[in-house]
């Protein structure tokens, strides 16, 4: 059941943040005022980003209840990949076309942009926040519920020299 709800709220997370990235790239090929464009896709990337950076822990947390009831990772991974796609869309294909909107409209390039080195950086930080998520959660789950020791040990059969 913990897997359906995880899957749900990962499909609604997807859609809203394509929606959020569709919208922002549509902004951009507005053919309205240069700085009504510019900045009604400064607050549609503020929104997403606020998005993101609020369902990215929300599915690692269920993530870590799958983890420790199921003890299988790959809800920790998939929330990971799901931050790394959308953190990716935004330093390789957002933010480079916003740059070239502005320079083609002359506006002044004054808010910050998240640049491809700074968008790979940031996808290997968020991988090794995971990995480490995933390691002290392994590490109390088995000193919670330690393997339980077998009841009949089988010996080997002695060899006969």
């Amino acid at each position: 059941m913990l897997n359906k709800i995880y899957l749900a709220l990962l499909a609604v997370a997807v859609l809203v943040m394509a929606f959020f990235t569709y919208y922002c790239w549509s902004w951009l090929q507005s053919i309205g005022v240069p700085r009504d464009t510019a900045a009604n896709y400064e607050y549609f990337a503020e929104l997403s980003w606020f998005f993101l950076w609020i369902s990215a822990p929300v599915l690692l947390v269920i993530g870590n209840v799958i983890l420790w009831i199921s003890r299988h990772a790959w809800a920790m991974w998939v929330a990971a990949a799901y931050f790394a796609v959308f953190v990716l869309l935004k330093g390789f294909w957002l933010d480079p076309s916003f740059a070239v909107f502005r320079r083609s409209s002359g506006l002044p390039e004054d808010s910050f942009t998240l640049g491809p080195f700074a968008a790979v950086v940031l996808c290997f930080v968020a991988a090794g926040i995971v990995f480490f998520d995933q390691f002290i959660i392994s590490r109390f789950v088995e000193k919670m519920h330690p393997a339980r020791p077998k009841l009949h040990e089988e010996v080997p059969a002695a060899e006969n020299d």
